[in-house]
């Protein structure tokens, strides 16, 4: 889809209003927490669905939930971004898809793209405290659950339905289809979705390498080399629904090739080193079988019982400009769970279960970091709670086992104990205080334990615990966190304070030396504190007549730092934003600023402070045949501001894309 297109799309967006007539618009989506066994949760939770999705969508979930409070992302370029939660990252914060893992390798390696579409869900949730144990000690900064509704629970009340929709972007040149069906007849529902998206390099404002000194004298002013994308993906699913509950099945598809931007060299190859590819890049493919199901007990102590099972054959290649494969990975994985949730007992009501994991973990190649790992695990959790007429009180413990068996180093087999308990206070009509703590217990993983050479995409020589041989010992972290909540009346708040206390905190350590022309990095154990906080109030400004309006202020900052006083890496800087909203029936638009603070207090690349400037529009529209068609367009970076990620490890020299205009249309039938 080139430029003429965008600008058409844009054009119809604005235009239509002008002579087309609209029913009012359809009503709010009712919003459901699908990760968690109990509806009232106490932890922070922000869900992302309907049309707010609709227009925040982009092609990583890092990025699709980026400006939300307490949330920054890993950007690696357009390709490969994963969410970081209050300046916790990689295995520490749980991706689902559907409530299951995501079974990729995006914990290994910050170049690996998550294997979930936000262009494809129904909605994204965002979960912390006591009920992130029910997911492991991997869950211990938080959870990202993206639902998509690949595995129908429900019968709908048409035979067919379905979505379609175009979208582009100005920055990427980008091309993007998506499409989805639904239906079924009597006690069966199925369901198919699907998307393909390509692009092309991003528009950058300046150089892609931030230091002059650097930059090769041939590199492009106004591109970030190598950042171009081809995905494409599907999921087939099918159920049997009857009164009580639901059995069904699904498969799943993604394919991925992206560049991996970085640090570029003036001369690239030689005559026996032909230079095919502008640069490295990824190729990956991830097949994916699902099964799941829900019964309901009548009269009896469990009401009801779920279980899930996920099964997946990932691989993907890392390739050099040759065309050579440096690194091939191999992730062969398996989870199950099952979890029951009781009548009501003594006052409490909850949930238990068991998850089981096997992983087969393997890189092999020139440039391989991690030796052949297998990894097994199981895990008992329990949820409860309990309400009163002072508040509602909640805990949740975990017991787990992890083992690792690695081909060149000794084998790590650890048990791991985490428990939580939180409280909800009503503090005058409409507003509750929460208070909630934590102790979690976590084993490290593969990368952190068995790091053993050169990493082709963080441009460093990475050595984890185990290989260095060190003594690996579990993080123990304590973690209190008081907010108070508003969330009915016109005007609505949340604000958070919290302190994580780290014991054992396992980290890279940048040591100065150099293997092969690369930097050293050792994965080191210290302890480490992070704390901070996070507010946001959203409330009408005058109304008039039939004319809404919306404005929502927010602002968030983390610090985090050794016992000793040093710096950590990648931490986000503080932020304040503001997002005001306005429309009417049909329509709907938006102008959102975010100031980002300067972060000089890393122990990584440092970055200026920057102002992104962003805008939307949405408009609905009724056809005569029930079809529903909605058009949008989102504006960012409007300043074309030079913008470089603090929490990103190619920060130097990828900067976020420049001025972009997405357009897009979409149909409902």
């Amino acid at each position: 889809m080139n430029l003429r297109t965008v600008l058409f799309l844009i054009y119809g967006s604005l235009a239509l209003p002008l002579f087309a007539n609209a029913e009012d618009h359809l009503s709010p989506e009712e919003v459901f927490i699908t990760a968690a066994p109990i509806d009232n949760l106490l932890q922070p939770t922000q869900v992302l669905s309907g049309d707010e999705l609709l227009i925040k969508s982009v092609s990583t979930i890092g990025e699709t939930l980026a400006n939300e409070p307490g949330i920054s992302s890993s950007y690696f370029g357009p390709a490969s971004s994963r969410p970081i939660i209050r300046g916790l990252s990689g295995s520490r914060v749980s991706i689902l898809s559907n409530s299951s893992s995501t079974l990729d390798v995006s914990d290994v390696s910050p170049d690996h793209a998550v294997t979930v579409e936000s262009v494809l869900a129904d909605q994204v949730e965002i979960i912390r405290g006591p009920a992130t144990l029910l997911y492991g000690s991997n869950a211990s900064g938080g959870i990202v659950n993206v639902t998509d509704g690949r595995i129908p629970d429900a019968l709908t009340d048409n035979s067919i339905s379905g979505v379609l929709e175009v979208r582009a972007d100005t920055a990427s040149n980008q091309d993007s289809y998506i499409g989805r069906l639904d239906g079924g007849q009597d006690n069966l529902a199925w369901h198919f979705s699907g998307f393909d998206r390509q692009t092309d390099n991003i528009d950058i404002p300046g150089f892609a390498t931030a230091n002059p000194a650097e930059r090769p004298g041939d590199q492009i002013n106004g591109e970030l080399k190598n950042s171009y994308s081809d995905t494409n993906g599907y999921n087939l699913g099918l159920s049997w629904i009857g009164p009580r509950g639901y059995l069904g099945a699904s498969v799943s598809e993604l394919d991925s090739t992206y560049g991996l931007p970085g640090p570029e060299e003036e001369e690239e190859g030689g005559e026996d080193e032909p230079v095919l590819f502008e640069g490295p890049f990824l190729d990956m493919k991830q097949t994916r079988f699902d099964l799941r199901g829900e019964l309901t007990f009548e009269d009896s102590f469990i009401e009801t019982g779920k279980f899930v099972l996920g099964v997946n054959d990932y691989q993907h290649n890392e390739i050099e400009p040759s065309g050579e494969i440096a690194t091939t990975f191999d992730n062969d994985q398996l989870q199950a769970r099952v979890e029951v949730q009781h009548a009501l007992i003594g006052g409490f009501r909850g949930a238990a279960g068991l998850q089981v994991d096997q992983r087969e973990l393997e890189s092999v190649g020139e440039e391989a970091f991690i030796v052949a790992t297998d990894t097994d695990a199981w895990g008992l959790f329990l949820f409860e709670e309990r309400e009163a007429d002072w508040g509602i009180f909640q805990f949740g413990a975990r017991v787990e086992s992890l083992e690792h068996d690695n081909d060149d180093f000794s084998g790590y087999d650890e048990e791991a104990f985490s428990f939580s308990a939180g409280v909800s206070v009503p503090v005058g009509k409409d507003d509750k205080l929460i208070f909630n703590l934590s102790r979690t217990e976590r084993n490290p993983n593969a990368e952190e334990l068995y790091s053993n050479g050169a990493h082709i995409a963080t441009r460093q020589f990475e050595i984890g615990i185990l290989a260095n041989r060190a003594e690996a010992d579990k993080e123990v972290s304590v973690n209190y966190e008081i907010g108070l909540q508003r969330e009915t009346g016109g005007v609505t708040w949340e604000a958070w304070v919290y302190n994580y206390d780290i014991e054992d905190y396992i980290y890279q350590d940048l040591t100065g030396a150099e293997i092969d022309d690369l930097p050293v990095a050792i994965y080191r154990q210290d302890d480490a504190e992070f704390y901070g906080a996070e507010a946001s109030v959203s409330f009408p400004l005058r109304q008039f007549g039939n004319f809404d309006n919306n404005l929502k202020l927010f602002a968030d900052f983390v610090e985090a730092e050794l016992s000793g006083g040093q710096d950590l890496p990648r931490i986000p800087p503080w932020r304040a934003g503001a997002d005001f909203s306005f429309g009417q029936e049909n329509w709907e638009a938006g102008v959102d600023i975010i100031y980002h603070g300067e972060q000089n207090d890393i122990s990584s690349f440092e970055t200026d402070d920057y102002t992104l400037v962003g805008a939307n529009y949405l408009y609905r529209l009724d056809s005569a045949d029930s079809t529903q068609w909605e058009l949008f367009l989102r504006g960012d970076n409007l300043l074309d501001k030079e913008a470089r990620k603090s929490t990103s490890f190619i920060a130097a020299y990828a900067p976020l894309p420049g001025i972009s205009f997405t357009a897009g249309i979409r149909g409902r039938f």
